[in-house]
């Protein structure tokens, strides 16, 4: 059994066309050498770009959110003993497979050009075996494609403790976990259409590295319990 974890509607997107001649996103551009329109969207440098997309740049340009998420679900006993699959789909509707080989860098501007270098090469490394791919997609698409019974985490959702939804996961063939990659605010209607069960795990909204680390946590011991994993990955 192998649970796939969706990191939904992620702050990651490409600069958007009509940010595209902000000085902020131009001054960045210089600094990298790079055309903006292939930049990634980035609160810590293009602030007061975002500002001018007004109440809807709220939550936008934080690719520090999925990178977080990753580092804490890769480094995991359940994936490196083959027992997670990571996910990551963008804001600007692209689908990112992260094989549980990755080891992503630590540093979240590193991470950031690694997502760069993804956009415009479709694969990372572009030789050899993929450790990253992106394609377009809906949420939808993807979620159709892994074609499992699908748990949501959002501050809507029914009220239940991490270790009974860990339990409701553990229950399914194909477990998939979808969680907000986006630091504020609710799934969409299409997202929500999706899914089978969404449940909240506290009464106030959690970082999504936190309800990452949590959920795989738990889910690791109630597999454990149930013999179906590994005693010696344990701590």
């Amino acid at each position: 059994m192998v649970l796939s974890l969706v990191l939904a509607e992620s702050s990651i997107e490409l600069v958007p066309n009509e940010l595209v001649r902000h000085p902020a996103i131009l001054k960045w551009a210089q600094k990298k050498r790079r055309d903006p329109r292939t930049l990634v969207l980035d609160q810590t440098y293009h602030h007061s770009a975002i500002l001018r997309l007004g109440p809807g740049g709220t939550g936008r340009g934080r690719p520090d959110i999925p990178h977080f998420s990753l580092l804490l679900a890769l480094g995991s006993p359940l994936s490196l003993t083959g027992g997670l699959r990571c996910y990551v789909h963008t804001r600007d509707n692209n689908i990112i497979k992260v094989d549980s080989k990755t080891r992503l860098p630590r540093n979240t501007d590193r991470f950031t050009s690694l997502i760069e270098q993804l956009y415009q090469e479709r694969v990372v490394p572009p030789t050899g075996p993929s450790l990253l791919s992106i394609k377009p997609g809906h949420i939808g698409d993807l979620l159709d494609e892994i074609s499992g019974d699908v748990i949501a985490l959002t501050t809507e959702g029914l009220p239940k403790r991490m270790d009974d939804v860990a339990s409701r996961l553990a229950e399914h063939d194909d477990p998939v976990l979808l969680v907000g990659g986006f630091p504020k605010g609710h799934f969409s209607k299409e997202t929500l259409s999706k899914t089978r069960e969404s449940y909240q795990i506290h009464n106030q909204g959690l970082e999504a590295w936190t309800v990452v680390a949590r959920a795989i946590y738990d889910y690791e011991r109630t597999m454990h319990l149930a013999g179906l994993f590994p005693k010696t990955s344990l701590m």
